[in-house]
């Protein structure tokens, strides 16, 4: 079996046995992805990268999107899952989600091909299966588990998706400058003084998110589980 539970030869429409494997398909779409991003994923791209005509991929993918699921789900065989818990349940969500983060940054074209309407392949339904794993202890039912999960996976790929900008494209001086001056005149017009009492406690605004990943990931877990 492979990505999406389909077998690599099949199933296919009648006539000419195809040249390249489902694999190879997805595989080629994941490299023009890693090299140029997912916008450069098409039907024609990928068949020129097999050196392959565009028709002879529509046995096996039937559209872009199709195609897109099976890249996300090939790739996320790649999120290592341990063996077994730790019998420390933050510790093991903490863990994958450094795994994930890890994951996003090596390919980060999957936070634009992500969505909720994935279908669940043999890799995504593993991941689901051992994460509700070390939360049977919680006493916390099936769905609160799940959703607790998913809202976990979607803060992940949001700080992901900041950790990148902010690496593609830091803030220019004068634009931080001007930023920093423009918050000093609206403070002082009084109107904001419960945040200017956070600022003056906590420091200045903003934190760096890598430094900071456990610890805002153990904040994001006690809301969203609550259990020690």
């Amino acid at each position: 079996m492979t990505a999406g539970g389909v077998r690599p030869d099949g199933p296919r429409r009648r006539g000419p046995r195809p040249r390249h494997s489902r694999v190879q398909v997805i595989g080629a779409a994941v490299a023009i992805a890693d090299e140029q991003g997912l916008d450069a994923v098409t039907i024609r791209s990928v068949a020129a990268r097999l050196g392959a005509g565009a028709m002879s991929l529509y046995s096996y993918v039937p559209d872009k999107q199709a195609l897109i699921y099976d890249m996300v789900e090939q790739v996320s065989a790649e999120l290592e899952l341990p063996p077994e818990p730790s019998g420390d349940w933050r510790a093991d969500l903490r863990l994958l989600a450094g795994r994930q983060r890890a994951l996003l940054h090596r390919r980060p074209w999957l936070i634009a091909a992500t969505s909720h309407r994935q279908p669940l392949g043999p890799a995504t339904l593993a991941y689901l299966e051992f994460t509700r794993w070390p939360l049977e202890p919680t006493g916390l039912d099936a769905g609160t588990q799940l959703e607790a999960v998913g809202l976990l996976n979607g803060f992940v790929t949001s700080l992901v998706r900041a950790e990148l900008a902010d690496r593609d494209a830091p803030p220019r001086p004068e634009a931080a400058s001007a930023s920093q001056a423009q918050l000093a005149e609206l403070l002082a017009t009084g109107r904001y003084p419960r945040f200017a009492a956070a600022l003056a406690a906590g420091g200045p605004p903003g934190i760096d998110l890598s430094e900071n990943f456990e610890r805002l990931v153990d904040r994001v877990l006690d809301g969203l589980i609550g259990r020690d």
